[in-house]
């Protein structure tokens, strides 16, 4: 029995040491896995060219070597530093963002809100799960935001904590919500849109299938949160975010007036009308990052003359914001570096390849399982989803031809294995951790179950699309 012991202690032991691991460490050791798979991979390409909509896509059955480029471990530092400046736009609109937001949380804004919104639903608070996934679902379903909804998480999470639960059930309500409907996506331009006009079907086909994607995808997500939600709430000592001596309920900290003020009226305007904008903005007029943060950078500055703040104190303040969210700007850019590490050294597209030619000999439901398997890890490599639309749909839809499968279906695999993937794989968990303040350990312990619960119903969708004929 002693014998039979120690292993388990030892396999406890590693495993809460890699659930403890600093967020930096461990997207560093990608990092360096990326440098040595430069010097171990052989280095090759795709030919690009241009469609009718402007898009480099790659061109079936064009792939050939070149000469190897790998990174050494010197160069590698300037490419971290050259990722932080292609995520640039990223960077600045969650600075601007979260200064907007910021504001309003000086003014508790959102404790007076929360505070009379719980107040009214009273013991029905756990209905606002639902809603808030719903709500967040459909943006990323709809109108392919992602990255946009940024400014939200803080809300979200003060959200859970006035309704007594903890961050990771904010973080699901709006991180996992978006991003489950933007891989369940109905009218996605990013996913669906691009995929469809490079496999050559007609845009937004087979909707009625995406549809029930998406209400199943997000059905199964509410229950899960809804779960883990009640868990903590009868129990906050289950809670992975559990501290001792720490109480999860935000309302305990803070106790706001029962009515607004007009500063406070002013300002809940503003908000309702950033984010409207931002809506319409982003499907109307095409606004993206760079859009957005002028956004948030104006409505932050109108915030704070609204909320009476001099010209000192709102510069001194918004120094303060931006300090707190450093360590989510430092893991962005960090996290990007992984993805610039492997197309300078030029084995992105070698990894296409390989993954691509896993499916030649296979048919009917294998080869739809391996293309879903196959999309899912390129989303590891390239976390893009347009860019993982142009470097691997051309290959997937020609694949499909010869292995009997629709390219309805070679998209359908597309969106599964790029949307779902994103809260999972490291590259884009970390980064969402570093701005939610989420420990990626803590974060993977509950993510981990229902990821694979989501990848059991991939696969479930993919093989009644084959038996349909879809």
């Amino acid at each position: 029995m002693k014998s039979d012991s120690i292993p388990t202690d030892k396999g406890r032991s590693i495993l809460m040491r890699i659930f403890q691991t600093n967020s930096f460490v461990f997207i560093f050791f990608f990092i360096v896995l990326a440098v040595i798979l430069t010097h171990v991979v052989p280095a090759g390409a795709y030919e690009y060219v241009s469609n009718e909509a402007g898009q480099d896509v790659v061109v079936a059955d064009s792939f050939h070597y070149v000469e190897p480029t790998p990174v050494s471990i010197i160069s590698m530092f300037p490419l971290i530093v050259q990722a932080y400046i292609n995520t640039a736009d990223i960077i600045f609109c969650i600075l601007f963002a979260y200064c907007f937001v910021g504001v309003l949380i000086a003014n508790q804004v959102f404790d007076v809100l929360f505070h009379l919104l719980i107040g009214k639903l009273k013991n029905r608070t756990y209905l606002l799960i639902p809603i808030v996934t719903i709500f967040f679902a459909a943006l990323g379903s709809l109108a392919g935001l992602a990255e946009e909804t940024f400014g939200m998480f803080p809300v979200c999470i003060a959200l859970a904590l006035a309704m007594g639960y903890d961050e990771i059930v904010g973080a699901s309500m709006v991180y996992v919500a978006v991003f489950t409907g933007f891989a369940s996506a109905t009218f996605n331009p990013y996913t669906i849109g691009v995929a469809q006009a490079i496999a050559g079907v007609p845009l937004y086909s087979g909707l009625g299938l995406r549809v029930i994607c998406f209400v199943l995808f997000v059905s199964l997500l509410i229950a899960y949160t809804m779960a883990y939600a009640a868990k903590i709430k009868k129990n906050p000592s289950r809670s992975l975010m559990y501290v001792p001596g720490r109480s999860q309920r935000q309302d305990e900290f803070h106790r706001p007036p029962q009515r607004l003020t007009w500063r406070q009226t002013a300002l809940g305007i503003l908000f309702v009308g950033v984010i409207v904008l931002i809506i319409f903005g982003a499907m109307v007029w095409n606004w993206y990052l760079l859009e957005i943060g002028g956004v948030f950078l104006f409505a932050s500055l109108a915030a704070a003359v609204l909320s009476g703040w001099s010209a000192n104190q709102i510069g001194e303040r918004f120094v303060e914001l931006g300090s707190e969210t450093m360590f989510s700007i430092l893991i962005i850019g960090f996290a990007n570096a992984i993805a610039l590490i492997m197309e300078t050294g030029q084995i992105t597209d070698t990894i296409v390849h390989g993954a691509a030619s896993l499916l030649e000999g296979t048919s009917g439901y294998l080869a739809a399982y391996i293309m879903l398997i196959v999309q899912n890890l390129l989303n590891f490599f390239i976390p893009s989803g347009p860019g993982q639309a142009a470097a691997s749909m051309p290959v997937m839809a020609s694949l499909a031809d010869v292995t009997g499968l629709s390219r309805q279906l070679s998209v359908l695999a597309f969106q599964f294995g790029d949307g779902y993937s994103n809260l999972f794989w490291p590259t884009m968990v970390c980064m969402m951790c570093g701005i939610l303040k989420i420990p990626v350990g803590k974060w993977y312990r509950y993510m981990a179950p229902l990821f694979g619960l989501m990848f059991l119903l991939q696969l479930v969708m993919i093989s009644f699309a084959v038996a349909i004929g879809y």
